[in-house]
Formats: structure tokens, C-alpha cells, sequence
């Protein structure tokens, strides 16, 4: 702590001294120097300072570079969260034709980025996304800047949550490049749009997943180095004893072993006359296994990751692990929320400013126009687990079924068992979508009982009326099973 005191005080009075000597009298205003800037990252009353932000992810990266359990860490978090890939859609054809240009755009391709992006949430714990106009016909080109280089987080002064601009440190420029923010950039100008995780309230920067693990890491990586220099000096302290009975042979034994000494350890000979004595080293390894395992274990529970994802599956049976593994793919399950949402918003800024280009909005401070309608959007993923896809289906099945006998007994209507069956199913319908469910159903009635024919479609009425829809989506529930069941084999 008073290294880093140490280091900020340092880097103030350099910047202090500059200022003087380059205009003779520092500037009055705090939000203009230089200096100030490197005391907060931001303007919300729980934002650290510039130089601890920096450090700590100048750490989080290097750490990531070279520790094989810090990148497995990030590695599988992008691996579950991303999958197969996100992707956004609209109910609007006109909005989702434009969304999948932009997405698969040439300059953008934002498949083969969201990895990265991925990787720099847990990292850095925001995401910082510029978007280049094309100023004729208003395509939004994305690039990602290192939060490491935006050096400072402008806020509104009646609002710390609406942001109005970044400061970029750019290497090679002693000032900072100013970004704006979506709600204050012109139509024509890029724009910088910033996402944040584990954001601690009254603050404008997130925090890196890391940041508990990293202590850990580096706790580990000294234990186990150390651990391989001891053994290795246990290696060479090994040394064979060789006792001859005749004194007058250990000197021509001694040259014949130096003409071919050995390649660990060394060799001692002597007469009987003399006796030696080694110091052993005890490295005691069956101790030091306990605390590795407790280092390792310490490492996972700061990622919020059990030790069976390590590969390491000797101390964790099927059942334990399924158990150990919930609450990771529910962090997972949200982060993947967080970051669809990131996706969703990213999409919206990018469609309305293209819009603005078009409609030749200039002036500036696009917020109020940049939030008008609904758009409509959503993103699409991979489930987390495929386990649960097994699971809801079992459950979808037999809630269905429970829901058909009570249809039979007249304890429940067609619109209210859908509507629970796909409550249960983690989907909420509207009202319009419960309508189309039942006119899907009862045009599937008619259809059967014109096939049947004669006096036999009023009676196929009836077992149609018993059944209604409720058959239908018990059916596919027992095909979902099914499904699920194969692919598990």
C-alpha cells in the first residue's frame, strides 16, 4: 500500500512540474489537470484511483499470459459463455436485416470477436466498443480499446451513471485522446460505448473476475517453484558411500570416478578407518500435497470454479460434481445474460446512429432520439449446460401431463395450462401468442375430424375436446425426452 501512496504521489508531483514548467502557472480548474486525472478513474463517489485501476489490470493480463490456471480460468468462462455463439435478432424484418449486415460486416465479423470480448469482461471487468460511422451509408464499424489505456470515466455532474466521455491515453501522445460518449457524440463522429461487470454501486468502472484469484495464483506459483528447487537440491545432495577394505586403493578409486563422474549426485570413497555422515534433506512431500491442494482449491474458489473443472477429479464422484458444478453454470447462466444484453445494446446504439447518418442528424447530444421506439431486439445462445435441456424436458413432460388430467376432471382451462406449462419452461407468453397456440390446436381438431368422417367426427370432437391442446404439447414434451435421452447415450 505505501509503495503504491509511493508511486501516485511520485507520478502527481512529475505531472505537477510539468505543468509548471510548461505554462508557468498551473491550470485552477481540478477537471482540467493533469494530475487530477491520475487520483480518480472516474466521477462516481466509490471510483479508485487511476493507478491502482491500472495496476491492478496491467496484472490481471500478465497473469493471464503466463499462469497455466489463471488462462484455464478465463478459457472456460469464455467456453461456457459464449459457446457456439450469440447472436441478436429482430421481430422488426427491416431492423434484423440491418443487425445481421452489421454483425457479419467485412470490417466487423462479430462472431469471430466475441471470444475476445469475452476474455477482456473477465479481465478488466468492462468492455470499451468504439463505432466508426461510414459517413454514406451509415454502417458501424466496432473496434475494441483495452481498458487499461481509457484512462478516465466523464459522468454528467447532476448523474454519475450517465457517462459523457473517455479519456484515452494514446502511447506516444502526452495528451489524452477524448472520446464521446453515445449520448453526446454527433451522428458522424465516432462514439465509445462502455459495458461493465461487478460494478460496485457509486462507481463507473467494473472490476476484474480476477482480482480475488490473482493473490492465490501467485501464492501457488511460488509454493510449487519452490517445490521443484528443493527436490532438485534434494537430488544433488544425494551422495553414495563407498567403503574399501584396503586404504591403499581409495586414492586410485577416487580418479577413477572423477574420470567419469556421475551425472546427479556425488560419490565418496574412503577406507575403514574413516567414518562420514550425511544431513538429510526431508522434503516430507506427503505433507506438502495438503498444501497445494488447499492453495489450488483456494485459487477455485476465488474464480467461483470447482476443482473437478481442473481436470482434477480424484476427490469429487459424478454426484458430488454435479452438485459443485450448479453454482458455477448458474454464474455462467448470468454472465451470459450480461453479456447478451452488452450485444443487444451494442446493436441498438449501432442501428439508430446508422438511422442519424441517413436522416442527417448533426447536431449534438443524440440520447433522446437515440431511445425512441423499440426496436425489438434480442440476443439468442447455447444453452449453458446441456444437462438442463434433459431435465427441462422431463419436467415439461410431466407437468403437461399433470395439466391434462386436470383439463379432463375441469379444473383448468386450455389458455391457463399453457400458459403455467410454459411458465414452467422458463418462457412467458403474451397474449397473442396463447391465441395462436389455440387456433393452432383447434385447426389440428378440425383437421382430424374431417378425416374421420361420417357420424365418427362428432366423436372425434370429443376426444379432441378431451385432449385439446394439452395432447399436442404432452406429445412434444414426450419427443423432447426422448431426444435428450439419445443424445445422452
Amino acid at each position: 500500500m505505501l509503495e503504491r501512496l509511493r508511486v501516485r504521489l511520485g507520478e502527481l508531483l512529475r505531472l505537477g512540474a510539468d505543468s509548471l514548467l510548461g505554462s508557468g502557472v498551473p491550470s485552477a480548474r481540478a477537471s482540467d489537470d493533469a494530475g487530477w486525472n491520475l487520483v480518480t478513474a472516474g466521477d462516481g463517489p466509490s471510483d479508485r484511483g487511476w493507478t491502482e485501476i491500472r495496476e491492478d489490470l496491467t496484472d490481471a493480463l500478465e497473469a493471464w499470459r503466463r499462469n497455466a490456471w489463471v488462462r484455464q480460468i478465463v478459457r472456460l468462462l469464455t467456453a461456457y459463455v459464449v459457446g457456439d455463439g450469440i447472436t441478436v435478432t429482430s421481430e422488426r424484418v427491416s431492423v434484423g436485416r440491418w443487425v445481421d449486415k452489421f454483425w457479419s460486416h467485412p470490417q466487423n465479423r462479430i462472431d469471430g470477436r466475441l471470444a475476445a470480448w469475452s476474455d477482456e469482461l473477465c479481465r478488466s471487468g468492462e468492455l470499451f466498443l468504439a463505432l466508426f460511422p461510414n459517413q454514406v451509408d451509415g454502417m458501424q464499424y466496432v473496434r475494441a480499446i483495452p481498458a487499461s489505456q481509457i484512462q478516465r470515466v466523464e459522468t454528467d455532474a447532476e448523474d454519475y451513471e450517465r457517462e459523457t466521455g473517455y479519456l484515452e491515453i494514446v502511447p506516444g501522445q502526452i495528451e489524452p485522446r477524448r472520446w464521446p460518449s453515445q449520448h453526446e457524440a454527433q451522428a458522424l463522429e465516432p462514439c465509445l460505448v462502455h459495458f461493465t461487470v461487478n460494478k460496485p454501486i457509486g462507481a463507473t468502472r467494473g472490476e476484474s473476475d480476477l482480482t480475488p484469484v490473482l493473490p492465490w495464483a501467485k501464492r501457488y506459483t511460488d509454493w510449487l517453484r519452490d517445490r521443484v528447487r528443493y527436490n532438485k537440491i534434494r537430488s544433488e545432495l544425494a551422495t553414495a558411500e563407498i567403503v574399501l577394505d584396503d586404504d591403499t586403493q581409495v586414492e586410485a578409486k577416487k580418479q577413477q570416478y572423477r574420470a567419469n563422474p556421475p551425472t546427479r549426485g556425488s560419490i565418496y570413497v574412503h577406507g575403514r578407518g574413516e567414518e562420514l555422515k550425511f544431513p538429510a534433506a526431508n522434503i516430507a512431500a506427503f505433507e506438502a500435497k495438503d498444501d497445494g491442494r488447499a492453495l489450488r482449491l483456494a485459487m477455485a474458489t476465488s474464480g467461483d470454479i470447482p476443482l473437478h473443472f481442473f481436470s482434477e477429479g480424484d476427490t469429487a464422484t459424478r454426484a458430488t460434481a454435479v452438485e459443485m458444478g450448479d453454482p458455477t453454470h448458474r454464474f455462467y447462466r448470468q454472465r451470459q445474460r450480461e453479456l447478451g444484453g452488452m450485444l443487444v445494446d451494442l446493436a441498438e446504439v449501432a442501428y439508430r446512429r446508422h438511422l442519424a447518418v441517413l436522416r442527417g442528424i448533426k447536431e449534438k447530444g443524440l440520447g433522446s432520439w437515440l431511445r425512441r421506439g423499440d426496436l425489438g431486439l434480442e440476443y439468442e445462445a447455447a444453452d449453458i449446460s446441456r444437462a438442463d435441456n434433459k431435465a427441462m424436458a422431463d419436467a415439461a413432460r410431466t407437468i403437461v401431463e399433470a395439466f391434462a388430467v386436470m383439463k379432463e376432471n375441469g379444473w383448468i382451462t386450455d389458455e391457463l395450462a399453457i400458459r403455467l406449462a410454459f411458465k414452467f419452461a422458463g418462457e412467458v407468453l403474451t397474449d397473442e401468442e396463447v391465441s395462436e397456440i389455440l387456433e393452432a390446436g383447434t385447426n389440428d381438431d378440425n383437421d382430424g375430424d374431417v378425416g374421420s368422417g361420417g357420424t365418427n367426427g362428432a366423436s372425434g370432437g370429443s376426444d379432441a375436446e378431451q385432449g385439446g391442446v394439452l395432447a399436442a404439447l404432452a406429445a412434444a414434451a414426450e419427443r423432447m425426452a426422448e431426444d435428450w435421452s439419445e443424445w445422452e447415450r
